[in-house]
């Protein structure tokens, strides 16, 4: 966009079209007019942006040097995006990185939807061969102690992907009695698949499970406060005892 145009200016608006030789050289859009009250306008701006401490003088030198008869593209060509609105260079940076198998971000993870369970996955049949398995890992981790009972503190840095877990407490009440297979856990949620086929996302926070064993009657409390880590992070953890846990 040239600033300061001798050109007689068309019935555009504020602006007039560019010549012919910038529109060639650029794919950006140059369909945008200029007029006599753009021209008033800029060098104000100009100024008026200008650190207030430099003097006038010296933002009339910068309008002169960096604006006055110059070509400004507005509009970065090269960045295009598609008809959804995301960049189609970054989607195809992320399938050539899918194909080479290099390392994706969270945010490349998330565009590609890479940990969401599909709806007709949303199945607890399927999901029971995983509780087996889970309960067979559980059985020999946790194992007996002297008196009989089982090893409830290794519970803590045990992976529940696949466990059968209940709510019963919550700071909402709409979560407590929520029963089923975990399928997936974060740092701070379980997703778990309940008998009717829904997958619910539970939060940990101000929340009390009970985890149930498939071989014993015997049943594990987890209180989701002290729980609040990913399941690699629990494995190598120290954790202390607390006596109290609030879910006011």
């Amino acid at each position: 966009m040239s600033a300061n145009s001798n050109k007689p200016t068309a019935k555009l608006g504020l602006y007039t079209p560019l010549a012919d030789t910038v529109r060639s050289q650029s794919g950006a859009p140059m369909d945008v007019p200029l007029d006599a009250a753009t021209r008033r306008f800029t060098p104000g701006y100009i100024q008026r942006t200008v650190d207030p401490e430099i003097s006038d003088i010296k933002a009339q030198t910068a309008f002169t040097d960096r604006v006055h008869n110059r070509e400004l593209l507005l509009v970065n060509a090269y960045r295009s995006k598609d008809s959804t609105g995301s960049k189609s260079t970054d989607n195809n940076n992320i399938k050539k990185k899918k194909k080479k198998g290099v390392k994706l971000s969270a945010r490349e993870q998330r565009q590609l939807r890479v940990y969401e369970i599909p709806k007709e996955a949303h199945k607890h049949a399927l999901f029971v061969p995983l509780n087996r398995m889970w309960n067979e890992y559980a059985r020999r981790l946790l194992g007996e102690k002297a008196k009989g009972g089982l090893d409830l503190a290794r519970l803590v840095k045990a992976d529940l992907h696949g466990a059968e877990l209940k709510v019963l407490r919550s700071k909402c009440p709409g979560f407590v009695g929520i029963q089923g297979i975990v399928a997936q856990e974060t740092k701070n949620v379980f997703r778990v698949v309940t008998a009717d086929d829904r997958l619910l996302t539970v939060p940990k926070a101000r929340s009390v499970f009970e985890i149930r064993f498939a071989w014993t009657q015997t049943r594990g409390v987890v209180y989701g406060d002290q729980f609040a880590f990913r399941a690699s992070e629990r494995a190598a953890r120290k954790f202390k005892p607390k006596p109290t846990v609030d879910l006011a």
